[in-house]
């Protein structure tokens, strides 16, 4: 028989230890919950409440300086501190995040901008607190003053804090150190309505900016003053460079503007279209002897509109060297023969590529009943200001006489909205500003010298650089490839190259092929995107050896130039097709221990892909924005 009192007693201790296990887990879960809280909710709350009270104080900061109240900029300025400090402390609580894949990557991003911008906020804190008993003498009297006199006013902030800025040097080091390895391209563009990746972008750029400024560049700021004009009124000769029509130096001359700055104040005296100089030049060297024999590359390549060779070399085409200061000279030489002299202390090259990220800061700008905007325009498939400005090129190509001199007016307009933004948007304005000179699309020539190897110190001077002696890495491989449109239409603003260099090490040096491949993926358009006709020029190390090279329309050439050897080619590149050139060649460069190779960047150009690959092994593949130096173990 069975025993119903032993099943039932063995059924209720069943039930009872099925109770006590569901009640110890429903403990282990509420631990679970209440240390999940205080590892994960408390620090996160404590370090959005940290970063949101740094927003307010941030606006309150930029207010503060509109109204121009000195002792309000120094509280904003510490209680922007105070909260990010907050905030870095809080997220310290977060370090477990770290072992994390994915999220503890965005976690140390967060965590390294924090704790550098506590850096840097620190360094201005401690400048601001030297600069106090000036601050009436600085202009701070407690009044709104307009844009442009802003610059008048930072001129002056700069001078005077000039001598404290070596005793915060370390704070921007320790800013720099925890920034430079962000990468910023892996955020979205925008969320929730935030420019993520812009945001990010800027608050590095700027980081960095600071410390390799003031620590590696400090006389950049101390030339600054006087190239503003603090001292004396500065003349400079703004000249407008279309790299849609791509030349050495950046682009086709285009228009030019006199530019007056005055203590900051920027104005613009004289503008026109390049062509009113060369009728200028024209018709003075109708009654004199003037040396305006043309290059041989121009007599070739670039004929007169009835096909017949070129016999005279005009202003708009003087820029033929790749190196900047050397065009630089050639254009003054031709417009010293106008009679005038020189009447400027230097001259700024900037390209389509400037005006289109300026009014991306300034919004759309209204000229002569034109308006130019940073939207993209069907015409061309291009933003809106680079049609313009490409259908005020081909006007002034065509000579019409009542064709309006748009640069001046434009540049100006740009300038005042510039000086007068938000000052919320001066970080991301002076950003724009640096990247832009950074990647070859603003350029100077200045006359002071001084102020000349500064900025070629910086290297926004466009020169072709010496591998042999005259760099940090010491000798080493060298490439540069220019390209110069010679009537082929605004093509360039659909050209694309994609460089591929295959290196080989042998005893006595290097053996090199080099792949250029130019693609035009769009449709023929009568004058935006037409042939392009591309005298090609490839600068190497001096005493490459030609071996053998294809693709070419005319035969393959070596030159010397620049201190290097140049092979020089020409191809034509039609609307949706393709052209490839190589060349292959040895280089007088022995290699020991590493392989050294600087890529300079032609001035105005996009931003191509290049491959590098050596005995076989892809070592590099990038976007080349700005000159670079690459070293490889071999």
């Amino acid at each position: 028989m069975i025993n119903l009192n032993k099943k039932l007693n063995n059924m209720d201790k069943r039930y009872y230890s099925q109770g006590k296990l569901g009640k110890g887990r429903g403990f282990r879960i509420i631990v679970f919950l209440i240390i999940a809280i205080l590892a994960l909710g408390i620090p996160i709350k404590g370090a959005t409440e940290g970063f949101k009270n740094a927003q307010i104080a941030s606006k309150a900061l930029a207010s503060a300086y509109s109204s121009q109240n000195f002792g309000q900029i120094q509280t904003q300025t510490t209680n922007v501190k105070k909260s990010l400090q907050m905030a870095d402390a809080s997220l310290n609580f977060l370090i477990w995040l770290r072992i994390i894949p994915i999220v503890g990557g965005y976690y140390g991003d967060i965590k390294s901008l924090t704790s550098a911008s506590v850096e840097e906020i620190s360094g201005v804190e401690e400048i601001l607190i030297k600069l106090k008993p000036k601050e009436k003498e600085l202009g701070f009297l407690g009044t709104p003053i307009a844009g442009q006199d802003r610059i008048s006013q930072l001129l002056k902030v700069l001078e005077e804090a000039l001598p404290f800025i070596p005793k915060v040097e370390g704070k921007f080091k320790k800013a720099y150190e925890s920034v430079k390895d962000i990468d910023t391209e892996k955020y979205p563009e925008e969320f929730r309505g935030i420019k993520v990746k812009q945001l990010l972008t800027t608050a590095k750029n700027f980081m960095v900016g600071a410390y390799v400024v003031t620590s590696k560049h400090p006389q950049a700021l101390e030339i600054l003053p006087d190239a503003l004009g603090v001292n004396q009124p500065k003349n400079y000769l703004l000249l407008f460079q279309n790299d849609k029509e791509i030349r050495a130096t950046g682009g086709f001359l285009t228009a030019f503007a006199f530019l007056k700055i005055d203590k900051g104040q920027i104005s613009t005296t004289t503008s026109d279209d390049i062509y009113r100089l060369d009728e200028r030049l024209l018709a003075t060297c109708l009654s004199k002897v003037c040396p305006l024999t043309p290059p041989a590359a121009i007599i070739k390549y670039l004929p007169e509109v009835d096909g017949k060779p070129r016999k005279t070399w005009s202003m708009r085409d003087s820029n033929i060297s790749p190196d900047v200061p050397t065009s630089a000279k050639e254009f003054e030489r031709m417009y010293q023969l106008l009679g005038s002299g020189l009447p400027f202390d230097g001259i700024i090259f900037i390209d389509s590529q400037v005006v289109e990220e300026l009014i991306e800061v300034t919004g759309p700008i209204d000229v002569f009943g034109t308006k130019f905007s940073s939207e993209v325009d069907k015409r061309c498939n291009c933003p809106n200001v680079i049609y313009e400005l490409e259908s005020y090129a081909e006007i002034a190509a065509k000579g019409e006489q009542d064709r309006k001199a748009i640069l001046g007016v434009l540049m100006q307009q740009i300038l005042a909205r510039a000086v007068g933004t938000d000052t919320e948007n001066i970080p991301l304005l002076v950003d724009h500003i640096v990247r832009l000179a950074n990647h070859k699309h603003v350029m100077f020539y200045m006359h002071d010298q001084n102020t000349q190897k500064v900025l070629s110190e910086l290297n926004w001077i466009g020169q072709i650089k010496n591998t042999n002696g005259d760099l940090p890495a010491g000798r080493q491989d060298f490439l540069h490839i220019n390209d110069s449109n010679f009537a082929g239409g605004k093509s360039n603003l659909y050209v694309t190259q994609t460089v591929t260099q295959e290196i080989s090490l042998q005893k006595d040096g290097i053996k090199k092929k080099l792949t250029i491949e130019y693609k035009n993926p769009q449709k023929f358009d009568i004058w935006l995107n037409g042939i392009n006709r591309d005298y090609v020029r490839v600068y190497v190390p001096k005493g490459s050896k030609l071996i053998s090279s294809k693709g070419s329309d005319d035969s393959v050439n070596t030159l010397e130039d620049l201190g290097k050897t140049v092979f020089d080619a020409f191809i034509t590149v039609r609307p949706q097709n393709s052209r490839k050139l190589e060349f292959e060649f040895t280089v007088p460069y022995q290699p020991e221990g590493n392989y050294n190779l600087l890529i300079q960047k032609q001035p105005g150009a996009k931003d191509f892909r290049y491959i590098i690959k050596i005995k076989g092994s892809q070592k590099a593949d990038i976007l080349l924005n700005q000159d670079k130096e690459f070293k490889f173990d071999i």
